[in-house]
């Protein structure tokens, strides 16, 4: 798999937009919407790029796990029975 491919299976996974994943890498949100279209002839994925959206992601995965983790200690205590 090229790094194209890679990079751009990463942005259609992500778990935010396509612009507030070019804010958190700190990237054009222009530059990663061309690499996600896959239109070659206009924006590649460059390893500086790769690596930016990489941290990204990687910032949102901790973010995540945080909120999900707030989530379970606040159900950890609650009955079964308030779930439905």
């Amino acid at each position: 798999m090229t790094l194209d491919a890679i990079v751009r299976r990463a942005i259609r996974r992500a778990p935010c937009s396509v612009r507030a994943l070019a804010k958190t890498a700190g990237i054009s949100h222009v530059t990663l919407a061309l690499i996600a279209q896959g239109k070659r002839e206009k924006q590649r994925a460059t390893p500086r790029v790769a690596l930016k959206v990489a941290r990204a992601l990687e910032t949102w995965a901790a973010r995540c796990a945080g909120e999900a983790a707030a989530i379970r200690a606040a159900v950890g205590g609650r009955s079964h029975k308030e779930e439905a």
